[in-house]
């Protein structure tokens, strides 16, 4: 092996060092909907929006796929980050670093 190959070889070893250390943060993330924050919920595109309410509702065994709570939780992340939901990448107007879990009143088993 040429010495010109060691630092290529290098550069290449960190890159993808690099590239797995940010999946693993992006994935890390999603591992705990409930700990995103009204801040960070309002920043999110719909479809990252609509990602977070479903895993919320399968993280408290609720089916994601019943129009009452898809709406429920919408509706109840909206008022809680004082959002109307209506906007893309909208500010929350409160509970800004709460997170999402607080929200909602988890006992009941569906909207």
């Amino acid at each position: 092996m040429s010495h010109r190959a060691q630092p290529i070889r290098r550069r290449k070893a960190a890159t993808v060092a690099g590239f797995l250390a940010l999946a693993f943060v992006s994935l890390s993330g999603c591992s705990n909907p409930g700990a995103v924050t009204c801040d960070e919920y309002a920043a999110q595109s719909r479809t990252e929006k609509s990602a977070t309410q479903k895993g919320l509702l399968e993280a408290h065994d609720l089916e994601p796929n019943a129009m009452g709570n898809a709406l429920g939780v919408s509706q109840a992340i909206n008022s809680y980050c004082g959002m109307t939901g209506i906007k893309d990448k909208e500010a929350a107007k409160k509970n800004g670093s709460n997170p999402l879990d607080k929200a909602v009143d988890w006992s009941a088993k569906q909207w």
